[in-house]
Parts: structure tokens; sequence; C-alpha cells
């Protein structure tokens, strides 16, 4: 019996030992099939990177050669309650661009007491680059001007209903411009969908502020500053002024657009 027991547990070694080689054979096996399948996965995951670099470096490029045409920039002017100076600040705004260096290289529309048409007209007929809007707003909307004589309480529209507007043409502007109180929070709204550039204002502010600030950012875009050196120029020049609200101006961009590359007048040559 003894000699039986002995024999059992030989055998019960060698099975146990050949078990765990199978098993590790197995567990090496499977590892090396999931390193493979890593690097698959790796690899698809790369190509899918490498293909939104290249739409991404595509859109930068396009927008670092910008078409060589005139800068149309819509001008949106709307007090309906008559009390603010929108008729200076295009004043000022197309006087700075007349003694700029690309003067002639920038059309400007003034669409003054603006309505909803006037919108809607200016984006189909104008295909304008840039869409400035001068007049009241607050964080959920702004407010255009109603089609009657008389002072009037104006005609709201919602900042996602105004992107959307943008967003409906063939050409969307490639900047738009809110110069109105507390603006910046409608900025999102208008990046998410196709316009890459979109400049507001982060709170409250005076008609001196935002007037000196257009009229310099507008100057220097005339003079061949990028997006983002002519909105740091508009900001400087409020605060040469001794403006207290130089702060308030604010820029945002899509993620695959650089306002720092971005021109929006090309010089000849």
């Amino acid at each position: 019996m003894a000699v039986k027991a002995a024999k059992y547990a030989k055998d019960e070694s060698v099975l146990q030992s050949k078990l765990a080689t199978v098993i590790r054979r197995e567990s090496e096996a499977a590892e090396r099939d999931c390193q493979k399948a890593n690097r698959r996965e790796q690899a698809r995951v790369d190509r899918m990177l490498n293909a939104v670099e290249g739409t991404m470096e595509a859109r930068f490029a396009e927008l670092r050669e910008p078409k060589k045409e005139k800068l149309r920039i819509l001008f949106l002017g709307a007090t309906s309650e008559g009390d603010l100076r929108v008729d200076r600040e295009i004043k000022r705004i197309e006087a700075a661009v007349k003694v700029s260096t690309n003067r002639d290289l920038v059309e400007i529309l003034p669409k003054m007491a603006a309505t909803k048409s006037d919108l809607l007209d200016g984006l189909t007929a104008f295909s304008p680059h840039v869409v400035h809007f001068s007049g009241h707003s607050n964080e959920e909307l702004l407010t255009l001007d109603q089609d009657v004589d008389e002072q009037n309480p104006g005609a709201p529209v919602t900042a996602d209903l105004f992107a959307r507007a943008m967003a409906a043409v063939d050409e969307p502007p490639l900047l738009v411009v809110l110069n109105s109180c507390k603006s910046a929070r409608q900025l999102d709204a208008l990046t998410k969908l196709v316009i890459p550039f979109a400049i507001g204002m982060s709170d409250s502010v005076g008609d001196a502020d935002p007037i000196t600030f257009a009229a310099r950012f507008y100057s220097a875009v005339a003079d061949g500053k990028s997006i983002l050196g002519a909105f740091n120029v508009g900001k400087t020049q409020m605060e040469l002024d001794g403006l207290p609200d130089y702060d308030l101006p604010t820029l945002a961009n899509a993620p695959d657009a650089d306002p720092g590359v971005t021109k929006l007048v090309v010089p000849p040559g």
C-alpha cells in the first residue's frame, strides 16, 4: 500500500506540474493577445487623432490665409430708447479705418436703428466677415430695434437665436463683436457653432469705453494685425486713456481657431 501511495503522489505531482505549465502558457498567450489588441487599438486611436489634427491644421491654414478681398464689416447699431451713442461709435470706427495702412481693403456697411430684418438682410446680401453689434444686451440676449418711427423698448433676440442666425448663411462671419453690456456670456453660443472668433464685454460698460476699444481695434485690424494683436491694442488704448473698464473686453475662440495667427486684412504684396 505504501508503494502505491508513493506512486500516486508522484503521478499527482507530475500532473500538477503539467497543469501549471499549461496554465502558464495559456496565460502568456492571453497576455500576447491582449498586447496585440492594445497595439491595434492604439494604432486606431493614432489614426483618428492624426485625421483630426489634419483637419485642424487645414482649418488653421484656411484661417491664416484669408481670401484676397476686402474685409466686409456689418455694423448693427440699435438704440431704440435713444440712450446710447452708437452714431458716435460708427463715426469713430470709420475715421480710424480711414487713416489705417490698408484702408482701401476694408468696407463697412452701417445699419442704424437695426432691426431683425436688417440683421438677416445684412448677412445674406453683404456676406460680412465681421458682424459688429452696438446696443443693449445682457448675459442672455441683445436688443435690436423695432421698425417704428418713435422710441420703443426694442426687439430682444436671445443669444442662441442670434448665434443660429450667424450660422444659417452659407459663409458665416469669421468674427462677431458684441460691443455691449454683459455680452461675454453669449460668446460660447457663437463659438460652439461655426464662428471662429467672438468678442464681448464681461460687465456693464459706459459709452466711451467700448467706442474707444472698437475704434482702435478696427484700426489695428486694418493695419494688418492679428485678431489677438488688435484686441490687445484696443484694450491698451482704453487703459492709456484712463478709462475704468479696460479689462472688460473678452475674446473667445473655437478650439481649432488661433486669434494670434489669424489676420482679417491681408496687405498687398
